[in-house]
């Protein structure tokens, strides 16, 4: 079998780019502007890159965005008020929280604090009558890519590595509003190999280097690497990137597959929300 054919997440999030660009240029003459407000605790290092690299996409997109830090002994009363400043702030589209927070922080209490109608990360799982479920960007990121190989996937086996809140659950939703026949797999499941050996679709997500290994890829099957690993100094995913290559028919790299799109999705929803918003309120 030849090698897979690279799903390229730098090329399909430079599309969406220009796509978002006219979108919101032609919100910004009816009067429309997007915002997302952030909350960050302390200044750890990973946040802050994200941070940084949200903010060059808002600046390109011309979005606003309201930055909130706090020191890293804040409590939670004090985080939840201000995600209340933001949910009664109708200029914020969207609330997005920076984690992880603090384990002496009760994160499921702080998360559902945001307004659902504003919560650009859908962790808190909504859907709108003739609009889209707001799914975490990261697993909306995943669909994108699959959709790029032009299949369509309903009535194909899927196995998703990982039960994350972030990634998991939603990539398992998000396949099986396509139709997908889906089994998600964590660190109990029994015999992972065999699961993975008979799935046309494996969307690995488990953060762990290697775990998948090439040779259990299902010949012609698509793969959709989320993990980003560190090893010898060097980033790489979950799976066994050059003996998979050699078996499915696409596959995501690591880096440069699912990363680049997942801030464009962050975006996505925020628009969604916009739409969601102007819909209740009949504007």
């Amino acid at each position: 079998m030849s090698a897979a054919k690279l799903l390229n997440g730098r090329e399909v999030a430079e599309r969406h780019a220009r796509e978002l660009e006219r979108t919101l240029a032609g919100l910004a003459e009816t009067g429309v502007r997007l915002c997302l407000a952030t909350l960050q605790v302390g200044r750890a290092e990973d946040t802050e890159l994200y941070a940084r690299s949200i903010e060059r996409l808002l600046k390109r997109l011309q979005i606003d965005r309201i930055a909130s830090i706090s020191p890293l002994d804040v409590g939670e009363d004090e985080l939840a008020e201000k995600i209340e400043l933001f949910n009664s702030d109708p200029t914020v589209t969207g609330i997005l929280l920076f984690a992880p927070l603090p384990a002496r922080l009760n994160t499921p209490r702080i998360l559902n604090a945001i307004d659902p109608l504003k919560d650009v990360e859908g962790r808190r799982l909504f859907c709108a009558s003739g609009a889209s479920k707001v799914l975490s960007p990261t697993a909306l990121a995943v669909g994108e890519l699959i959709a790029e190989t032009g299949r369509s996937i309903a009535g194909l086996e899927a196995v998703v590595i990982g039960h994350s809140d972030v990634v998991g659950k939603p990539a398992a939703i998000l396949l099986m509003d396509k139709f997908a026949t889906v089994t998600v797999c964590h660190v109990k499941t029994r015999d992972l190999e065999a699961h993975v050996r008979r799935a046309d679709i494996v969307v690995a997500a488990a953060g762990k280097a290697g775990l998948v290994k090439g040779e259990w890829i299902r010949p012609g099957a698509i793969v959709v690497d989320v993990g980003e690993n560190v090893v010898a100094g060097k980033l790489v995913g979950d799976v066994e990137f050059e003996e998979a290559a050699r078996r499915a028919a696409f596959i995501s790299p690591v880096p440069g597959g699912v990363g680049p799109l997942t801030n464009l999705m962050l975006v996505h929803n925020l628009l969604s929300l916009q739409r969601l918003r102007t819909a209740r309120s009949g504007a």
